[in-house]
């Protein structure tokens, strides 16, 4: 949680602005427990550097029948580890321990003008799928989101 506030102030890429993220630790701990008795599927992969974390990839899944072969991704990596292959080694995590839980699909949305972050995320095998036009509004501005999804068979 601790990255997460952190990445709230290095990017305007992260969907939540500094101060919105929820600060009671408890619904963390109780998802993380679900994951790690198998009563969730939802999963989260994070890269250290000595005892602090630099990095994440969170892999959300719906508890419905219906949705529970598709993930959806949230990931960042602080500034200073910016690319040294990092963001490319987490998503490549996510989709290897997605495919070992059976899922048949991951999807994630990105900011049309987050270049660095849209290459990775071809790279690494998603396709855009569709654009969200006017999704979000940063410092005053629309920002259009690009939905991608990545099929694992």
């Amino acid at each position: 949680m601790e990255l997460q506030y952190v990445l709230d102030g290095e990017t305007e890429f992260m969907l939540l602005e500094p101060g919105e993220r929820e600060s009671d630790l408890e619904p963390l701990k109780v998802r993380l427990a679900a994951c790690v008795e198998g009563r969730d599927l939802s999963y989260l992969v994070v890269a250290l550097d000595g005892p602090a974390a630099v990095g994440y990839v969170e892999v959300s899944v719906l508890p419905y029948a219906r949705a529970r072969r598709t993930g959806h991704v949230v990931a960042g990596v602080r500034a200073g580890y910016g690319g040294r292959g990092l963001g490319e080694a987490l998503m490549r995590e996510a989709v290897r321990e997605a495919q070992a839980r059976g899922m048949r699909r991951l999807e994630l949305t990105v900011m049309e003008h987050n270049r660095r972050a849209l290459a990775l995320y071809l790279k690494c095998g998603f396709q855009v799928e569709g654009l969200r036009r006017a999704a979000l509004e940063v410092q005053g501005h629309r920002i259009d989101q690009y939905y991608m999804g990545l099929l694992l068979d």
